[in-house]
């Protein structure tokens, strides 16, 4: 009798097991960020285990990156987005909008002075108007945009306010450590210049008295006419660092390089690790002579 009543039982509990297989979602992220640094922000405020998703991968351009429709769908029920504003940024903010109207907007470039995209590039003859929105690159700016993150996360979940202010706190700390390394090792290099392939580092620069040049010029690669005024102003100021980066051309900057007999090095502005990744990039342009 019971294994006569079992095998009626049977299909029913596959047919439960398959709904239950199918029905399932998993669970949305419960905070987004728009580039991959930010993730490691969230994490030292909320927690290691706190949830997140990044809106660009690291080894993606911001610039031109286009999210997929399965990707926004993923991620569009999010309670908090730490949003920069980039051109990602503008393509999926209307969907959000529109199906998440609840969502919890932390904008960090709220309260950081800005430099502008001329700034940034370091010509004379640029006509960019729009501001730079490297903005992680300084870790005395990140100071701003980690008590914003903070704010965006307690409005969002309001619970668990004290652990993230606790969290905050120790970030500030980490920070202002990191800026204090960084300070003492990029001393010797103060008014000297790196040549880079992409306009990342003016952040950077600004913190610890450098001098960022762009190869790249208005967002594309230099003309062949440029290459020989870029030279000339590279000696000019002393370029003692060449960084390329993996999500943009690198061809002019190595043949600069190459010119100007300077090593080049590989580095990631929008790595994850951000500390490290800081203080990584700070530890190639101070060995460089």
């Amino acid at each position: 009798m019971i294994k006569k009543t079992l095998f009626w039982l049977l299909p029913f509990l596959l047919i439960v097991a398959s709904c239950q297989k199918n029905t399932a979602t998993p669970n949305p992220p419960t905070v987004l960020v728009s580039v991959a640094p930010y993730a490691y922000f969230v994490h030292k405020i909320a927690g290691s285990d706190f949830p997140v998703h990044i809106l660009v991968p690291e080894d993606s351009n911001p610039h031109v990156y286009e999210p997929k429709p399965k990707e926004v769908q993923a991620i569009a029920d999010a309670r908090l987005w730490v949003r920069l504003g980039d051109p990602a940024d503008q393509k999926v903010y209307n969907v959000f909008k529109e199906r998440n109207s609840g969502m919890v907007i932390a904008d960090v470039t709220q309260g950081v002075p800005m430099l502008s995209e001329c700034d940034a590039e370091g010509h004379s003859h640029c006509h960019h108007e729009g501001n730079d929105l490297h903005i992680w690159m300084s870790p005395r700016l990140a100071k701003i945009q980690a008590k914003t993150i903070a704010e965006g996360l307690i409005t969002a979940f309001p619970e668990m306010s004290l652990r993230f202010e606790t969290g905050l706190a120790s970030f500030l700390e980490e920070l202002d450590a990191l800026d204090q390394e960084l300070t003492l090792l990029l001393k010797p290099k103060e008014n000297e210049a790196i040549l880079v392939s992409h306009p990342a580092f003016a952040y950077f620069c600004q913190d610890y008295h450098l001098t960022q040049l762009s190869i790249e010029i208005e967002g594309k690669d230099p003309l062949p006419q440029h290459l020989t005024s870029l030279i000339d102003e590279a000696k000019k100021l002393k370029v003692t660092a060449v960084l390329l980066q993996p999500q943009y051309s690198n061809k002019g900057a190595e043949l600069i390089a190459q010119e100007l007999k300077v090593t080049t090095a590989m580095v990631n502005p929008y790595a994850e690790d951000y500390v490290d990744n800081l203080r990584q990039i700070a530890q190639i342009i101070a060995k460089n002579n």
